[in-house]
Parts: C-alpha cells; structure tokens; sequence
C-alpha cells in the first residue's frame, strides 16, 4: 500500500507563489569545498512556478512552450490511474498487463534498479528539506556522494540547500513538482511537473538533470515514453528501507529500519549484484537514520551516486558538467559542448520511445 501524504505534513512550505518570495529555510554553511560552478542568486526567483504543494498547471506560457517541443501523440493511450485517500490504486484489474505498470506488478522496461556487485547506489528522496543540511554535512565528512531526488516544491522553499548540494558535485535528480503518482497524472500535468522542477534546479544550479524517480515508484509505460521524449532515465531501486514510515508517516522504528540494514550487510557476500538503496532526507528521524548507517555501508560497498554505478560521468543536459563515476571519471567543469538543435533531439526522442515502448 501506497501512504500518499500531502507535502504540506511532509515539511513546511510556503503556500505564497515562490516568484516573489525568499526561502525561509536556514542557510547551510558548505563544510567542502565547491566543485562545481553555480549561477549567482539574489534569494528572489526570476521565474514564476507554481503554487507549492499543487499539481502544476498546463495552460502557461511555459508549459504550453514545452509541450510543443513533444509529440504527445506517440505516446501509449493508457488514461490515467485513480488512487484512493488510502494510497491505492482504485482497480488494479483495469490496468492492462502491457502497461507494464510497477505499481501493479513490478514492472521494469528500461528503468535502474540496481548497481554492479559490490556497489550501492546511495540516493535521497524528497529534498530539499530542513533536515538537509544536517545529511550534507554527514555525507561531506567522508566526500560522500549520493543522487538526490528533489521536489520542485522543496527545491523553490529550501534554495540554499539546493544550491549547497549542486556546488559539492551531488548528483541532482526530479522527484516531480507535488510528488503526486505518476500514473494518475495527465500528458500534460507530468509534463508540467517535470519541467517546472527542472527549471527551478536550472535556475538555481545551471544545471538540468537528466535523471528522474518516480514518486511512490509509481511509473508505466506511458509515462517512460514522456521521460524518454524530455531526455530523462528512470529510477528504481531493489531495496527499500521504509524509513518514511517512521512517524510522522506511520509506525515503524528506527530499530527496525536499523535492522533491515543488519540484514542487507549480512547477506552482501552471496550477493552477484549491488543494490539501490531509497531513502529520505524527509524527516528528522530520516536523517538520522541515514547518518547513523551509512557508515557500514561504506564498509560494505562502495557508495556513489546511481548515475556513479552505471557510469554516466554526463547525467545533465550540460555536457561541459563531469560528475565521478565507477570507472573514474572526476567531477568538474569544462569547455560547454555544443549540443544538437532542440528539433533534432525531439526526433530522435520519439524514435526512441517508440523503439522502446512498442510504439
């Protein structure tokens, strides 16, 4: 079962459009040295995103630029699902099997889920949070990266943090704007909430990610073909700590969430491949738990970023960016690579979403 909680009882947020507001969040103090190069920012954004907490609108200048830019008529004719206030979906039975829907089966087609043996794909969901800076700071003590899947609506309310983790070389990822499930949003409304998320990270770090995780791994095939159109690789994982269920999410303990790392550390030696590991930089408890087990991970595995273990020293839009991978790329900066023309990569993303989608 799926908890689908609304962000306003995850953290804080504002209800205020972000255009004309500064964050309220603490600033957070980097503890190493920048790696990369970020844009400067006045604390107030140039562009207008939507309301914090809701589904992002379709009828916008931008969204209505960005969807032009899309063949939306290649894309699989499955309607959109319904969940219900519990978190589930309506009617597993109506969703066809050729959806290849990982809610209903656990179904993969093309998406990460796993790293070589011997490693561990880190990653972080729905940040950027108060609790953030706390887990930078950890993870800094041992240059210690991870990919981090953001919120758009966290990314425009805790701006420091973000650029905090932009400047470190963390590998920045789209976790959507309202962290709605996928599958229940239209063309259009995905859409929105990819690029909307997109835009705050471009404008705030220079950078457009390329990488995206589904909330709830919530994902089909229609909404694979609308990634794989944007430019977007989707994220999975194999295991799954839980620790959102910790309150406030619901009952579990950190004990538990303790243990099921026990376990994983137990039985890593008969394993012939790693793990992607999710977590939360959510709550506070998360973030303790993150911190307090990472440590035997490290012992364990080696610990990177997913876009790290499959080595994608590239994983933004902006080729110039190199970010450390398995096979010993280095994270940095260097001379921009021209890119193809935007008509060009439209056609050769719908060629490809049709190869890989049966389209």
């Amino acid at each position: 079962m799926l908890i689908k909680l609304s962000l306003i009882s995850l953290v804080t947020l504002a209800s205020a459009a972000p255009s004309t507001t500064t964050s309220t969040s603490a600033a957070s103090t980097p503890t190493a040295a920048p790696l990369l190069p970020i844009p400067a920012f006045s604390g107030t954004f140039a562009n207008a995103y939507p309301p914090v907490d809701k589904t992002a609108p379709t009828d916008t200048p931008l969204v209505k630029q960005w969807l032009a830019e899309l063949n939306l008529t290649a894309m699989p004719d499955f309607p959109p699902t319904k969940f219900n206030s519990g978190g589930d979906l309506e009617n597993p039975n109506s969703v066809p099997a050729d959806t290849c829907d990982w809610t209903v089966t656990n179904c993969i087609n093309k998406d990460i889920t796993n790293c070589p043996k011997r490693t561990w794909g880190l990653t972080y969901d729905d940040g950027p949070t108060e609790f953030s800076p706390q887990l930078y700071d950890f993870l800094d003590t041992t240059d210690q990266k991870a990919t981090l899947f953001y919120i758009g609506s966290n990314v425009v309310t805790n701006w420091q943090a973000a650029r905090r983790a932009c400047a470190a070389g963390y590998h920045i990822a789209v976790h959507t704007w309202s962290h709605n499930p996928s599958t229940t949003l239209t063309n259009e409304q995905f859409v929105a909430e990819i690029k909307y998320t997109e835009l705050a990270i471009k404008e705030l770090c220079g950078i457009t990610p390329t990488y995206f995780r589904p909330p709830y791994g919530d994902i089909d095939n229609r909404i694979r073909g609308l990634l794989v159109q944007m430019g977007y690789t989707s994220v999975i994982w194999d295991i799954d700590t839980n620790d959102w269920m910790m309150a406030p999410g619901g009952t579990r303990t950190e004990a538990q969430v303790d243990a099921a790392f026990d376990q994983w550390v137990a039985g890593a030696a008969n394993l012939t491949e790693g793990h992607v590991c999710l977590e939360h930089e959510l709550y506070q408890n998360t973030v303790n738990a993150a911190i307090k087990n990472l440590p035997k991970i490290q012992l364990t595995w080696k610990a990177m970023p997913v876009a790290a273990c499959v080595n994608d020293a590239h994983p933004y839009q902006e080729k110039n960016i190199t970010l450390a991978t398995l096979d010993g790329a280095q994270t940095g900066s260097g001379a921009a690579v021209k890119s193809l023309s935007a008509s060009v990569v439209a056609a050769a993303a719908v060629a490809i979403a049709a190869a890989s989608f049966g389209l």
